[in-house]
């Protein structure tokens, strides 16, 4: 069901205006490091650490199951974020595809706080960077 969402929601989500659905962002652009991947016959591990604007320090893992062309598949994983003020943290799940060696996944996340992101990552493989965009959905 979710995937589903995502391949409905996610391209208007991020329409410029053209009649689609526009979803605001929760936050700025978020870049995170890349500490560890672990690559599976089925299922594939990236760690990665960064700062994540109001979430603080912020870790999170993302295991990508491969679909059969194995270019694309699920994501799901969870993360925790750290601040002076405590903690929060997330699960999610959601779609993964990787072409020019560029991997993009899309997942809902739900946050410890009742909240609800359509995040959008962006992973460059030889640079070890992620990028995380981050919609309001509710």
């Amino acid at each position: 069901m979710v995937l589903v969402c995502l391949t409905l929601v996610a391209p208007l989500a991020l329409a410029d205006g053209h009649g689609g659905l526009t979803l605001e962002k929760r936050q700025p652009d978020a870049k995170m490091t890349v500490t560890s991947a672990k690559i599976g016959e089925e299922v594939s591990v990236i760690t990665a650490e960064g700062d994540i604007g109001e979430y603080g320090g912020v870790y999170v893992t993302y295991n990508l199951a491969y679909d059969v062309t194995r270019t694309a598949g699920q994501v799901y994983g969870q993360g925790r974020g750290f601040t002076q003020d405590g903690f929060a943290s997330g699960k999610f799940t959601g779609y993964w595809q990787m072409a020019d060696g560029v991997n993009t996944m899309g997942s809902v996340v739900q946050l410890s706080d009742g909240t609800q992101n359509l995040d959008i990552i962006t992973f460059t493989s030889h640079t070890k960077e992620l990028v995380v965009s981050a919609y309001i959905l509710k």
